[in-house]
């Protein structure tokens, strides 16, 4: 769930052999970039195979008491040092097999140094006594609010190498081991970790303590711990697996809004990879100030409570996609782990590309299209910055998320889903509990399917860039000749392209011809008999947009008219449209063809690019589309035509008014700017309509205030917002109400106060926000003088000087 940032570094050609099927494998698990040379996978000189974690806490103080005891055997000769992840972690005991251990630490760890080396064929233990008080791995979540209104929590970040903050331990991907967790806390409080729950115990002083293990080895980062307050929604899926969904107890309505497919998900990952749920239960913990979205620990996924919404909350920002993405790490990343960096598309490709499946699986085919056109846009955009292959250290989130995911896609289009399957079934069950790289997928490929896809391999994950395909046919009598050339940049990074594409000639009596063709010259001429002589209305290059490209194929009004309202796929109906907007053709015939589209296209992406053109035309066929759009059940299109305008039309003023009462807390607030700027005459009305809307993190009530103040100069207005940006409210509220603030161009010493905080915050999305305000305030004068007093007038801890100081010098 990691992103790695892209920088473009030196080009150098690898050489392959194409094997038989009877030769050994080539190993391909190199890419056509030089890599950095922290790429191999870490070496060890034991293997770690359990880890017992006891830990209790002092929360104001973000203290950790921990013992861990590390069970493993040596895998060399003679072992005479052991390093162990650690860094800032205080070590006050050490001990080998129960007796005292000589040991040294560093600001990355602690060595220790048995009396005789260890040698091979015997188990040991290592055990640890620690204090840690660390800013990484582990969080502790409200336990300073002065008013006592956030809530109080404690959770875990385990990726990349974080747990190593809060655990001196072998911290790295490619070693597995059980794991077991005992916690002592509050008895008030719900308590997970990894695995089954052992036990839960009064200890009869307000403490109880927790108790879990797991049955399997995993990886040390994926160790977590949730804590906090919380009611849990218990399910099983078809198969009977536990399902634990956890909740704020004061709102059970959001239970069935977020978790609407935590089960269905479950049994349909095991369905399609052939591959039981591999694990012993399953549980969703939602946590305030997530520094991500969300994270797949074993058995229990940790995310951000920005995802536990109401039903309205929902249609704005829904868990389904995330959800899905997680729990398809349990096999993905959990029960198969890569071995190193370069190799993490195997994790996070294959959490992107299950979500897209099951969007097919509950909403149909024209959504799963249109999530492959976002995962294609994702890949092409990426590759206009740098040609960085999917398989590389800085391939970056764009590519091993959505890219890697289209290229799954793509295997599926050209290998054939149920091909695939049985593929995916081998790879995992070969590989269960163990670490893997590129390599061992491609081998799955030939030893289920007898293949050696070494040239969908080097095109698509070991070299960089997207093929670029200028497209022209000619009519003749009995055949439609089609020309494809690939005109993108050819080099040692970037080759030409091989793939089969799909050519689809449709004629105006409404029949049509498709042939499907491999397409791996530089120039290409494909022959589709039209022995009838038919007349063609429109051609399609790739119908459905199966293959990551950039596509250049001019056609002319009567062919995008004839394709928008008639082509089979939604793709295909939605890139003619879009082509509609750049056409020569006078307003008159487009809009004729744009609103024969509304009226007859289901899926809300057309519907809004029809708004998004006919939005600056004013007459009354149009308008009357605008109208329509501002009801339409879908949010994407309301939410078309409000964004079609930057101020409000007069004659659109009442249905806009309307949207002030919208299922959709986004919609309210955009409505609420947009109505308040175009009619400010009118602004009382407004917040009269919506005085009484809160949102999900209170983003209505703060668009509320900031306009009411804005507009009147509303001190307790200004105040309340001044009140939203403390540490008494989650991450999101407190940047929606800087944001608010900063718009208002308010400051005083409470929001200098809260900024600063901010600043210092563990979550670096509301840090970066402060950083930015606080940076911006500082380059005026006035509030540079108010800012610099404020600093000298309090005591600080030389970390937090050395962040504020950056700024405020």
């Amino acid at each position: 769930m990691r992103h790695l940032l892209s920088s473009f570094i030196a080009v150098f050609l690898l050489s392959f052999a194409i094997p038989a099927i009877a030769q050994p494998p080539v190993l391909y698990t190199e890419t056509h970039l030089v890599e950095p040379a922290e790429r191999a996978p870490r070496e060890h000189p034991v293997d770690m195979l359990r880890m017992k974690i006891e830990v209790s806490f002092d929360c104001p103080k973000g203290i950790v008491y921990g013992k861990v005891t590390h069970y493993f055997t040596p895998i060399r000769s003679h072992v005479d040092s052991i390093f162990f992840d650690g860094p800032g972690i205080k070590i006050k005991e050490a001990m080998l097999n129960g007796s005292s251990l000589r040991f040294t630490t560093n600001a990355e760890g602690v060595t220790v140094f048995p009396n005789s080396p260890l040698t091979w064929g015997k188990d040991d233990s290592i055990s640890f006594v620690y204090e840690a008080t660390p800013r990484k791995g582990i969080y502790f979540i409200g336990w300073n609010d002065p008013r006592n209104m956030s809530r109080k929590q404690i959770w875990t970040q385990g990726e990349g190498t974080d747990n190593r903050y809060w655990i001196p331990c072998y911290d790295d991907w490619d070693d597995k081991l059980i794991t077991e967790t005992i916690v002592k806390f509050d008895k008030e409080y719900k308590v997970l970790s990894n695995g089954t729950k052992l036990a839960e115990k009064d200890n009869g002083d307000g403490t109880k303590t927790w108790h879990y293990k797991m049955q399997h080895r995993h990886s040390a980062y994926l160790v977590m711990l949730g804590i906090g307050k919380y009611g849990i929604d218990e399910r099983k899926t078809k198969a009977g697996v536990p399902v634990h969904d956890y909740y704020y107890p004061e709102h059970p309505e959001y239970v069935t809004p977020t978790y609407k497919y935590s089960t269905e998900c479950i049994d349909f990952v095991a369905k399609w990879t052939g591959i039981p749920y591999p694990w012993e239960s399953y549980s969703n913990i939602p946590v305030q100030d997530f520094i991500y979205g969300a994270m797949e620990n074993t058995t229990a996924t940790i995310y951000g409570d920005f995802f536990l919404n109401d039903v309205r909350g929902t249609l704005d920002r829904g868990y389904f996609g995330v959800d899905v993405h997680e729990l398809t790490h349990q096999w993905f990343g959990d029960l198969i782990t890569i071995r190193n960096g370069p190799q993490m598309w195997l994790h996070e490709s294959h959490a992107t590309f299950f979500p897209k499946l099951f969007t097919r699986e509950v909403y149909g085919e024209d959504a799963y299209e249109w999530n492959r056109r976002g995962e294609h846009n994702a890949m092409v955009a990426a590759n206009e910055t740098d040609r960085y292959p999917i398989v590389h250290t800085k391939a970056g989130g764009s590519r091993i998320y959505p890219s890697g995911s289209a290229v799954i896609g793509m295997m599926l289009y050209t290998f054939g889903e149920e091909e695939m399957r049985h593929v995916y079934h081998y790879y995992l069950s070969h590989h269960m509990y163990s670490n893997v790289e590129t390599n061992d997928l491609y081998q799955a490929f030939q030893d289920t399917l007898g293949l050696s896809p070494d040239w969908f391999f080097e095109e698509w994950l070991y070299r960089g860039g997207v093929p670029t395909y200028d497209v022209s046919y000619k009519a003749l009598p009995s055949e439609t000749q089609i020309t494809v050339a690939q005109t993108h940049h050819i080099d040692e990074l970037t080759q030409v392209f091989k793939m089969p594409i799909v050519f689809e000639v449709h004629y105006s009596d409404g029949t049509m011809d498709s042939k499907r063709e491999w397409i791996d010259k530089q120039t290409s001429m494909v022959q589709v008999p039209n022995s009838s002589s038919k007349q063609i209305a429109y051609v399609l290059f790739d119908p459905g947009d199966e293959i990551v490209k950039k596509v250049n194929f001019k056609k002319s009004f009567a062919e995008l008219k004839a394709q928008a309202l008639g082509a089979p796929k939604m793709l295909d109906r939605y890139d003619a449209v879009v082509a509609l907007k750049n056409d020569s053709s006078s307003i008159n015939d487009k809009r004729f063809v744009l609103i024969q589209v509304f009226d007859q296209e289901k899926y809300q992406a057309i519907r809004a690019e029809v708004v998004s053109q006919l939005a600056s035309d004013n007459v009354t066929d149009s308008r009357g589309i605008i109208r329509r759009a501002l009801n339409d059940t879908a949010i994407e299109v309301r939410t078309a035509a409000l964004n079609a305008y930057r101020f409000i039309p007069e004659d659109l003023e009442v249905p806009v008014t309307q949207r002030l009462k919208d299922s959709s807390y986004n919609m309210i607030i955009l409505a609420l700017d947009k109505l308040s700027e175009s009619f400010p005459q009118n602004t009382s009305k407004y917040l009269e309509l919506t005085k009484d809307e809160m949102g999900m993190s209170h983003k209505v009530h703060i668009k509320w205030l900031e306009i009411k103040a804005s507009t009147s100069g509303d001190a307790a207005a200004i105040k309340e917002l001044v009140d939203y940006t403390s540490v008494s409210y989650e991450f999101i509220t407190r940047q929606t109400a800087m944001d608010a603030l900063v718009r208002l161009n308010y400051i005083d010493n409470d929001l200098i106060a809260n900024l600063i905080d901010a600043l210092l915050s563990t979550n670096n999305r509301l840090a970066g926000s402060a950083n930015g305000i606080l940076t911006k305030y500082y380059g005026q004068t006035k509030d540079r003088e108010m800012m610099m007093a404020y600093y000298k007038s309090k005591q600080w801890e030389p970390w937090q000087k050395e962040i504020v100081e950056k700024i405020i010098k």
